[in-house]
């Protein structure tokens, strides 16, 4: 159940930072060429960011096939 509320707490943190973002952009003083170069910006930074949880996960991934997993899991049984 707690599970679940996290889970929909992040889904609606997500849409509500894309919806502000969007509405932030579309009413933004700005020009067209300016807009354009805030987004590149944002979407490169949003892809830096994205490589660097693919990175964190793949690297858990890791820990838990060599054998950490088990470890872990013993720890928490105690």
């Amino acid at each position: 159940m707690a599970e679940e509320r996290a889970s929909s707490f992040f889904s609606g943190l997500i849409a509500g930072t894309i919806i502000g973002f969007a509405l932030g952009i579309l009413f933004a003083p700005q020009s067209g060429e300016e807009t354009r170069a805030v987004l590149k910006d944002k979407a490169d930074e949003w892809l830096e960011k994205g490589k660097e949880v693919v990175e964190d996960v793949k690297s858990k991934g890791r820990e838990i096939l060599s054998g950490k997993g088990v470890e872990i899991q013993e720890e928490k049984k105690k």
